[in-house]
């Protein structure tokens, strides 16, 4: 059974520490890799748009710089003058430096500047000095740009410059910003290496890395070198441009993901590429470390319910061990542990049970003995009751013979006495169990008058005021003729007087049966009436213990009392009203629907 219950206790414990492990880890590892999947993604978004966005503002720093061009008088006045009329003024290298020099000097990275106007003006200079530098390839390069319908009023960036490894940025000149009639166009030839220093500084993992495309998919960064300026595979540049601003992945780039977004300013795509692996691996480390720390917490968790299923089932085993040598009857008490936890209040509870069963089994072992005792003087007496059977049939025999002698004597007095007493002694040895009702009692009591009548010389009538209704009622036997008699022995001491009265009357409430018996003689003082009352509210083994109360003149009041509550129970029996001077009541109560026959006593 201990087993059985060592078993239960950590299957239990296993159960609840798996499920919860398995629910933990399994919930943590779902949620933190959708988080660092989700995180990747957000990671790899926000470079791609910090790439794009510091790109954006640097290529759009150079257009605040063409401002300061735009607005010189002095190449407003050189684009509105005649064709084939500048040569002389535009040579002044004091007017060119006006104009060149403090755009080339703030921005050292733009390696030469020029305007060239519809009206034949073109003026250049450069931040470096350009050797050899090749006009015959610039003005046909310059002429390639006049007729490049796709250049306005806006800058705009071509990603091929005149010199090598150089950006274009051009734009048209016209007379106000709004007008659509240009008269030149003016270009920055600007170093690439500039971005391509801002571009390496952005890292993506190890293996991580960028590249940018323009609309056309040239590659114009990437951190191959060599695929800088050729085109990118067909079928890649289709993906990129269709999967912008997505996860996706390239064909042929297996254990890749990437993720392209376009700038609006420079219609640049970037593309952005993260090794699946190097992605994965926070996702492999955290699987990794969930499942060894699951497999550590499940080795305590079991050590821990190891223990606590021995602090349950050692003291349930102390239990068995002493029920069954208590069920053998070796009185057997656990010892408590100390903890005062629960068990050890049930080890209390179970030695205060053990002691109270002891206690218990001792006290009906003397109960058996002393029931055994009573059986014995129980049998003794009845024996001793056939015994003196015979004699009341003797005494019935000569009182007969008596009655007959008085009846030829011709003596009604003695046939009267005899006759009655005759009456009284039979009634009263009478040992079935036949019911005695308040009819058998008031005949019982007719008789004892009868005698009473010649042993006071005079005749005493009892007035009887019971209900026809009640005749019928149980009562216990002998027990309003000792009543009677007690009035005649103790309420008229000196004789019986014509004023004396000796009332009976009964009535019933809802539960008991009263039958009272009053007199109007000398009553009982005070300080006798509280005893008696007393003495009729003791136990009953203490007033059988009393012999001179039970005794003493007849029958005596106690001996009712006690015959009436061993009939009918504890709470019925006599009890007592009196007044010195002016006479005393006797109460019987009784229960009025007694629920078993009134044994005759």
């Amino acid at each position: 059974m201990n087993h059985s219950l060592i078993r239960k206790v950590y299957i239990y414990f296993v159960i609840l520490i798996t499920l919860a492990l398995v629910t933990v880890g399994v919930t943590g590892y779902w949620r933190s890799s959708n988080a660092l999947e989700d995180q990747y993604e957000g990671l790899l978004t926000q470079i791609v748009d910090n790439v794009l966005h510091e790109t954006d503002l640097f290529l759009k720093s150079y257009e605040r710089a063409t401002l300061s061009i735009m607005i010189s008088p002095v190449v407003k006045e050189a684009l509105d003058l005649p064709p084939n009329s500048t040569s002389d003024f535009y040579t002044s290298e004091m007017a060119m430096k006006g104009v060149f020099q403090p755009v080339l000097i703030n921005n050292p990275e733009i390696s030469m500047t020029y305007i060239v106007g519809y009206n034949g003006f073109q003026a250049t200079d450069f931040n470096v000095h350009v050797v050899p530098f090749n006009y015959q390839g610039f003005q046909e390069y310059v002429e390639q740009l006049k007729e490049d319908e796709d250049i306005s009023g806006k800058l705009k960036i071509q990603d091929s410059g005149f010199l090598d490894g150089h950006l274009t940025l051009i734009r048209k000149l016209a007379d106000r910003a709004s007008s659509k009639s240009f008269k030149g166009i003016m270009g920055f030839e600007l170093k690439i290496g500039e971005l391509t220093t801002l571009w390496k500084g952005i890292k993506l993992g190890e293996s991580g890395y960028f590249f940018i495309v323009n609309d056309r998919g040239k590659i114009l960064y990437h951190p191959d070198s060599s695929r800088i300026g050729k085109q990118l595979d067909g079928m890649h540049f289709d993906t990129v441009e269709a999967k912008t601003d997505q996860v996706f992945e390239l064909p042929g780039e297996p254990g890749r993901v990437f993720f392209s977004r376009k700038s609006d300013y420079s219609g640049w795509t970037l593309v952005a590429s993260m090794s699946v692996a190097e992605q994965s691996k926070p996702i492999s480390d955290l699987r990794q470390t969930t499942l060894i720390v699951g497999l550590l917490t499940l080795i305590a968790a079991l050590y821990l319910a190891y223990r606590f299923g021995q602090s349950i089932v050692r003291p349930v085993r102390l239990l068995e061990s002493g029920m069954r040598k208590t069920a053998k009857g070796q009185w057997t008490r656990v010892p408590v542990s100390g903890s005062r936890d629960e068990m050890d209040q049930l080890i209390i509870s179970y030695n205060t049970m053990v002691t109270r069963l002891e206690e218990l089994v001792e006290r009906v072992y003397e109960t058996e003995l002393r029931n055994q005792d009573n059986l014995m003087k129980r049998q003794l007496a009845e024996f001793q009751a056939l015994q003196l059977q015979i004699n009341p049939h003797f005494l019935y025999n000569t009182l007969e013979i008596i009655i007959c002698y008085a009846v030829i004597q011709k003596s009604s007095e003695i046939k009267d006495i005899v006759r009655s007493l005759s009456y009284m002694l039979r009634y009263s040895v009478r040992t079935d169990l036949e019911e005695i009702t308040v009819a058998n009692e008031l005949k019982h009591v007719l008789y004892f008058m009868s005698i009473m009548k010649y042993r006071n010389q005079r005749e005493f009538e009892i007035d009887v005021r019971i209900n026809t209704d009640y005749l019928l009622d149980s009562m216990v036997r002998l027990t309003l003729q000792p009543l009677v008699e007690n009035v005649f022995k103790h309420a008229f001491p000196d004789g019986i007087e014509d004023s004396h009265t000796i009332r009976i009357d009964a009535w019933r409430d809802e539960t008991d049966f009263y039958v009272t018996v009053e007199d109007n003689g000398c009553g009982i003082e005070q300080e006798a009436l509280l005893q008696l009352n007393e003495r009729l509210r003791t136990s009953q083994e203490e007033r059988l213990e009393d012999a001179q109360a039970m005794y003493e003149g007849s029958i005596g009041l106690l001996n009712v009392h006690n015959r009436i509550q061993m009939v009918f129970g504890q709470q019925y029996g006599l009890s007592v009203q009196s007044e010195w001077g002016a006479g005393t009541k006797v109460t019987i109560r009784m229960p009025a629907s007694p629920t078993k026959k009134v044994i005759p006593l």
